[in-house]
């Protein structure tokens, strides 16, 4: 097997959408050969079991259709809908596709991402490429978790946020996170991508000009650089 099929359950808005893989040998080539784990839907038959279904976010959507495991189809609610309704589940299932790609669709579609939304496609990417598993980190306040191996069987090494590539750093959005990865003994990454057709050009890019415009860059915090720095602060105001 080379590709596995999921039925988009599609919202009108585009971030509640989600797609439905239901056979279980596409399970499991998702999960053991792509790396993509999903949510169970429906209840395994023991904890170590593959899951009768596996609901795929919009990220984990995007990876498959960019690299090329994954057809996206429509859901068929009844037997006996029209030609008409038929084509417009297609239709949509095809802008979908297309958007999830990062293809510039006509100004009369209807389901589109948001760019902040685009930006955390494009991180979840860029860490599957880079060999982690890559689950989602709302538990912890974060937007994903990333895993050396299966996350059933290991923990988690760092947390990722999403951050625009331009967007300020709160001092106290940091000290937050920090304190949490510290606690949950993780390291921190904040991520941005570099944004296309910026003006602004960093030390590296004047260097570097076949830097790539939607690079992703990463920070790393760690808990006890931040406090050294916050110490060294309240000395200078002694």
């Amino acid at each position: 097997m080379n590709m596995a099929v999921a039925t988009v359950i599609a919202a009108s808005d585009a971030d509640a959408t989600y797609a439905l893989v239901t056979e279980p040998e596409h399970v499991v080539f998702l999960q053991q050969e792509c790396r993509v784990y999903g949510s169970p839907d429906g209840v395994a038959s023991t904890a170590t079991a593959v899951p009768p279904r596996l609901r795929l976010a919009l990220e984990e959507m995007a990876l498959g259709v960019v690299k090329g495991f994954l057809r996206l189809e429509a859901l068929v609610v009844d037997a006996n809908d029209d030609e008409a309704m038929e084509e417009g589940r297609r239709t949509l299932v095809e802008e979908i596709t297309e958007e999830l790609r990062g293809n510039t669709l006509h100004n009369g579609v209807m389901w589109t991402l948001s760019p902040r939304r685009r930006a955390k496609l494009r991180v979840f990417r860029d860490l599957w490429e880079r060999g982690y598993v890559v689950t989602f980190g709302s538990k912890f306040g974060a937007d994903f978790l990333i895993y050396k191996d299966n996350p059933k069987h290991a923990h988690a090494v760092a947390l990722v946020v999403v951050k625009d590539y331009e967007e300020e750093f709160a001092r106290v959005d940091i000290v937050s996170f920090c304190r949490v990865a510290k606690m949950v003994k993780k390291q921190l990454l904040f991520a941005c991508v570099r944004a296309n057709g910026g003006d602004k050009k960093s030390d590296t890019q004047e260097e570097d000009e076949n830097v790539a415009a939607d690079s992703v860059v990463y920070i790393s915090f760690t808990h006890a650089l931040l406090v050294s720095r916050q110490e060294g602060s309240t000395e200078e105001l002694a």
